[in-house]
């Protein structure tokens, strides 16, 4: 079942395995394509020409690698401007949405920033992320290309039927059918995900293959993304990747999915603001440069990291304890799943990054798989744009993929082999 999107596919499945292989590899030729994947030589050339018609792919000049006796091998790289998607992020300050194409480069973004004013517009709504996606699409110079629009909310989301998000980070959202609304409000085919469309957009942008991650993400609240040697896990019910809801501290403070300790409750930035505030006053804290409004945990986060780095220790405490949390956390998900990196990404890290990922490095030290493999941590390119542009790579991976299979897909007998990496 997919995700609430009627997605046209790129063609069968070889045509999806040759696309891919060019996409993840720019400069690959049909003859390396077919050694790649076990099509004839013939097939592929056949697809390539279809790909070519469709102005999906282009060739160009030889890479230094084909280059050699006999005749020149064409290299083969996807069109930049075409197939494009819309990715939308929901977040309680701001809705982010990015304009991505199949080269996995970011054409155009834009942000529906939130501010204080009547209740009603302190959250998010699919009113923001219309004229988001309205915007991007009416200046992309290519309406047509746009093949959907991918939602990224945190959850719990129903897929049993008219996709709905019951999300506890935004308030007021209890059963709000997200994908039908924008559907009707764009147009477009729309594809809803959880935090896990993060893992999404790192995947779908690296040109590496077997990949086992976990991608964590801190935005006003935390998720988090698995994926297992390129297959992203989604559980029963397509919510898997609730990190933030892991107990890290059982006598710590009621979270708002009612545990008590959850991660997001000790970690978020919004519970690191406040616990600030608690330890100096509120007073103190606006001297020190906080605005202690809604829309502005997010900046007020990052203040405090200016804050420690000047030498205020209540800062620096609470930003370590914050981290730390998010260390245990890691390697409780590490220990059980057995990835080989974690990436770290978020409007929550775009100060406190470095700080995190080094408590994150030392806690790993006592990883069960330490002495079999090393986990590499590192934060993500995407940055705070992390979730939009999952969500725009998972329209993308859906509709043009050979790899994706949906929440309840039907098992499938993969004929051929994946195009490996060239080398």
């Amino acid at each position: 079942m997919r995700r609430g999107a009627n997605l046209p596919w790129v063609g069968d499945y070889n045509q999806a395995v040759v696309l891919e292989g060019i996409r993840r590899h720019p400069g690959t030729s049909r003859t390396e394509l077919a050694a790649a994947s076990g099509l004839t030589l013939q097939t592929v050339s056949n697809i390539v020409r279809r790909l070519l018609d469709r102005e999906l792919v282009q060739e160009g000049g030889v890479p230094a690698r084909l280059r050699g006796a006999g005749k020149p091998r064409t290299a083969l790289s996807v069109r930049p401007g075409q197939a494009l998607a819309v990715g939308v992020q929901f977040e309680r300050e701001h809705v982010d949405a990015v304009l991505l194409d199949l080269a996995g480069d970011v054409l155009d973004s834009c942000r529906e920033q939130l501010s204080d004013g009547p209740a009603t517009s302190l959250h998010p709504s699919p009113v923001h992320a219309t004229r988001a996606v309205r915007s991007l699409v009416d200046g992309s110079g290519n309406a047509a290309a746009v093949l959907g629009v991918g939602v990224a909310v945190p959850g719990p989301l129903d897929f049993t039927g008219p996709v709905r998000s019951s999300a506890i980070n935004l308030p007021g959202w209890r059963g709000v059918a997200i994908a039908d609304l924008l559907a009707a409000s764009t147009g477009l085919p729309v594809l809803v995900e959880n935090d896990a469309t993060a893992a999404v957009g790192d995947l779908w942008r690296s040109p590496l293959v077997g990949r086992s991650f976990l991608h964590l993400h801190v935005g006003a609240g935390i998720g988090g993304g698995l994926v297992v040697r390129d297959e992203v896990l989604r559980g029963e019910s397509g919510n898997a990747g609730e990190v933030g809801h892991l107990v890290v501290d059982p006598a710590g403070p009621v979270c708002t999915c009612g545990a008590a300790g959850c991660l997001e409750a000790v970690a978020a930035p919004t519970a690191v603001v406040r616990r600030y505030v608690e330890r100096v006053g509120a007073p103190r804290a606006r001297r020190a440069g906080l605005v202690l409004a809604e829309h502005t945990v997010l900046d007020d986060h990052d203040r405090l990291e200016l804050l420690a780095r000047e030498g205020d220790a209540a800062a620096e405490a609470e930003l370590e304890r914050a981290a730390a949390a998010l260390a245990r956390a890691v390697l409780g998900v590490v220990n059980v799943v057995d990835v080989s990196e974690v990436v770290l990404g978020g409007g929550g890290l775009r100060r406190t990054g470095e700080r995190v990922r080094e408590a994150v490095r030392r806690g790993l030290a006592v990883a069960m798989t330490r002495e079999v493999h090393p986990v590499q941590v590192r934060l993500g390119e995407a940055g705070e744009l992390a979730g939009a542009l999952g969500a725009a790579s998972a329209v993308l991976h859906e509709a043009l993929s050979s790899t994706w299979v949906g929440v309840h897909g039907p098992a499938r007998e993969v004929v051929i082999s994946p195009v490996a990496p060239v080398h």
